[in-house]
């Protein structure tokens, strides 16, 4: 069964000028909920939403990379335990800083593997923190800082510059945001032995017929463009339109509609293209102690990560309930999945996570969602 979803406070957000548009899909149970509103321009002078609108979904791409590396897993075609090394030798001879914060001369050889699975789990040492470090200004510079937008580099430039960089810390001795899911998405080509764009239509969006879900920007008329708001005034998060040389990547390259969106991260809860086996892999918490404590601002109390996505740990009154998964995506996006409640959920925003006024988008969908004479269930940390 299929009916609109009553959103009165992502319209309230609309009504205020806080949000220009939204997209919703959820399925809960064997019922499909949507539900659209507002415009593609925050002005409100550009199209009315409606279903066939696509967002870029930012970092509401990974919980995808974790999908297409769980069926490689299950088919023997790539192991957890693998060494990074072996898929991509351009990184065999890295450095690693003493401290995520040193200097990088301070840089010395790296003693221990790396492996698929530090990538699946955001401990690989490579990426950011939430604090600025001469690292990341470094890996600004080479232009592969994570950003709601993928490199406009080469596979092989991405390689050899992140070479060039040392990690933040060793291998599994923290968590760092973003740049493993870049090169997690080039270990899976090689071993797949197909383009990331190929191997996404041939073992998720064409099985689950999700068609606009992919890295393609969709044509102007079938898309919102991100905007951000900055001193009262709002500005295009891409102002010269969405680049068609930016490298496909799982870390934040995909654009989609809400439903084709939500069809893809269903698979994390009524599995149809993948084993509950390999999906159990991904919803898994995998992190330690410590682990958590690095990822700071990205993990609250509360929440572990497993393959690509947000764990909740325990019940949240304001939040998931224990065992969601899911995340979100700088350009305002969120996807969760509710086992317990078999319900998945999507919204699709064109307001990027700037500020507060930003992320209310996100409490009201959780309570327009999920408000509805169950407990509350919603939306990971980011």
């Amino acid at each position: 069964m299929r009916t609109r979803l009553p959103t009165p406070r992502l319209d309230a957000l609309v009504a205020d000028g806080t949000l220009p548009g939204f997209s919703v899909s959820v399925r809960e149970g064997g019922t499909l909920l949507h539900a659209v509103g507002g415009t593609t321009e925050p002005d409100g002078s550009g199209r009315a939403v409606d279903e066939d609108t696509a967002y870029r979904l930012a970092s509401l791409s990974k919980p995808v990379a974790a999908l297409l590396a769980a069926g490689l897993v299950a088919e023997g075609l790539l192991s957890p335990e693998d060494p990074v090394a072996r898929w991509l030798p351009e990184l065999d001879r890295l450095t690693v800083l003493p401290a995520p914060d040193a200097p990088l001369e301070a840089a010395g050889p790296l003693r221990t593997t790396m492996t698929v699975a530090h990538l699946l789990t955001m401990t690989s040492g490579l990426g950011i923190g939430a604090e600025a470090t001469p690292l990341s200004a470094a890996m600004a510079e080479a232009g592969v800082h994570p950003g709601p937008v993928g490199p406009r580099l080469s596979r092989e430039e991405v390689l050899a510059r992140l070479a060039a960089l040392p990690l933040a810390f060793p291998p599994g001795a923290g968590w760092a945001y973003h740049t493993s899911t870049d090169v997690l998405g080039l270990v899976l080509e090689r071993a797949a032995g197909a383009r990331l764009p190929e191997l996404l239509a041939a073992r998720l969006t064409g099985p689950l017929d999700a068609p606009a879900l992919g890295f393609d920007p969709p044509p102007a008329d079938r898309r919102a463009a991100p905007f951000y708001s900055e001193d009262g005034a709002w500005h295009e998060i891409e102002p010269e339109g969405p680049a068609t040389d930016a490298l496909p990547t799982l870390s934040c390259g995909l654009w989609g509609t809400a439903a084709d969106t939500r069809a893809v991260l269903d698979e994390l809860v009524r599995p149809r293209t993948l084993a509950p086996e390999a999906v159990a892999a991904v919803r898994r918490p995998a992190l330690t102690d410590r682990q958590r404590r690095s990822a700071g601002v990205f993990l609250p109390p509360g929440y572990s990560y497993g393959w690509q996505v947000s764990v909740a740990l325990e019940d949240d009154a304001e939040g998931p309930r224990a065992g969601s998964v899911g995340w979100s995506g700088g350009t305002g996006t969120l996807g969760i999945a509710d086992p317990a409640a078999d319900r998945t959920s999507v919204l699709l925003t064109n307001r990027g996570l700037e500020g507060p006024r930003a992320v209310v988008a996100f409490t009201a969908f959780l309570a327009d969602v999920h408000d509805r004479g169950d407990r509350p269930a919603g939306a990971p940390g980011r």
